[in-house]
């Protein structure tokens, strides 16, 4: 389930905002998370983006010494 992120709509285009992560359940959701779970499965460029940028700060805090 996409966790951290909204769903905005900014000038006629749906635009999702926030650092997206990402938790296992088991669970029915509800119609808030659906609806969040659709906007990020229709963009995996987002997805994909969001991954790079994961990696950067973890390589980033370990050249820090804090990861």
């Amino acid at each position: 389930m996409p966790a951290g992120v909204a769903v905005i709509k900014q000038e006629g285009k749906t635009v999702l905002a926030g650092n997206l992560s990402y938790f296992r359940i088991s669970t029915v959701l509800c119609s808030l998370c659906q609806e969040m779970e659709a906007a990020v499965a229709s963009r995996p460029w987002f997805v994909k983006a969001q991954a790079e940028y994961l990696a950067q700060i973890k390589v980033k805090k370990q050249m820090l010494g804090l990861g």
